[in-house]
């Protein structure tokens, strides 16, 4: 009886086929193979601040895509900045030797290659429609989704618009993803990304950013500094890489006798160090992007060299002071704006 059985089962299975692209269940085996594909890849190169204006996005997938691993895959300490802020995983792109991808693919390591395979949606802001790189990660994995978005306008684009309306428009071709991003957009605008914060009753101050031209005079950043403290406000200073090359030591002084000098040594540091203070005062520069963002209140200084209404921080507490002429912009009225806000 047994046997019968068992040669009925095979009479049985030997009249079915596996489906083909035609067949109805094909379509849940696609289903399955995307399920199975976990990873949704965001390759970024930018700096801080253009990086800090990438996170809705990344928010907006860890939304779209609950099951999924939501993976940065960038350099240096915006790596475990992205991993502390918005709880996403990361791959550092040169321990993951990612620029084969612009040469010869057949280079790229294992791990990688395993990441790209393993992915189902691919975001890149490195690389083209129908460039080397794009071909490269389209030959590993056919059937990823790959978003490109340029991370800003050409030089002497027209656009109008803020950075963040620009990066949305890229995402017409993914409308779940638009509108998730459209979303999040409105959340943080009004709470931030949900980075817990612990204000500890101190001011901080970045007087530097990566364009002189940019800034306000180092000079009145002293005096306000001096201000600040007068008025009984606890000032720290945050000096990064920059800073240290083209502040002499002179005016590092100057701030040092009213004020405590910190250097974050990376991008989490820094985080730390915004997410502690009471509010943050600086010029058009990427700790005030990073500070807008988690909800720390941020006032900067934009002068004739900034573009505020494409570059003005998000984030729920954001104040700018637009200047004609940052030598002519007097202490008096930065303290003045800064003491009504805080």
């Amino acid at each position: 009886m047994k046997e019968e059985n068992s040669a009925k089962g095979r009479r049985e299975g030997a009249e079915h086929s596996w489906p083909t692209a035609d067949s109805p269940c094909f379509g849940e085996l696609r289903i399955l193979s995307d399920v199975l594909r976990r990873n949704v890849l965001i390759f970024h190169a930018g700096a801080l601040g253009d990086f800090v204006v990438s996170w809705p996005l990344a928010m907006a997938l860890a939304r779209l895509h609950p099951q999924s691993r939501i993976i940065y895959v960038t350099q240096g300490s915006k790596r475990p900045l992205a991993e502390k802020a918005l709880r996403v995983e990361s791959v550092d792109v040169d321990g993951g030797a990612f620029h084969h991808l612009y040469g010869d693919p057949k280079q790229l390591p294992e791990s990688s290659r395993k990441l790209i395979e393993n992915a189902h949606s691919i975001f890149t802001f490195v690389a083209s429609p129908g460039d080397g790189w794009t071909a490269a990660v389209s030959a590993i994995n056919p059937e990823a989704a790959i978003v490109h978005v340029t991370p800003r306008p050409a030089e002497g684009d027209a656009f109008g618009g803020h950075i963040s309306e620009w990066i949305e428009a890229q995402l017409a071709p993914v409308p779940a993803a638009r509108t998730a991003y459209q979303q999040i957009m409105r959340s943080v605008q009004t709470r931030g990304t949900g980075y817990k914060r612990s204000p500890a009753g101190a001011v901080a101050v970045h007087p530097g950013s990566g364009s002189t031209k940019k800034n306000w005079p180092v000079g009145h950043f002293v005096q306000l500094v001096r201000k600040l403290v007068k008025s009984r406000r606890h000032v720290r200073v945050l000096i990064g890489e920059a800073e240290k090359e083209r502040l002499s030591a002179e005016e590092l002084a100057h701030f040092a006798a009213v004020a405590d000098v910190v250097e974050p040594k990376d991008y989490v540091e820094l985080l730390t160090e915004v997410g502690i203070a009471d509010a943050l005062i600086c010029n058009d520069t990427g700790p005030g992007h990073l500070a807008g963002i988690v909800g720390t209140p941020t006032f900067a200084i934009y002068g004739p060299e900034s573009n505020a209404a494409r570059w003005k921080p998000l984030g729920p507490h954001v104040h700018v002071k637009e200047a004609g002429d940052l030598g002519h912009l007097s202490v008096e009225e930065v303290f003045g704006w800064v003491s009504a806000g805080i």
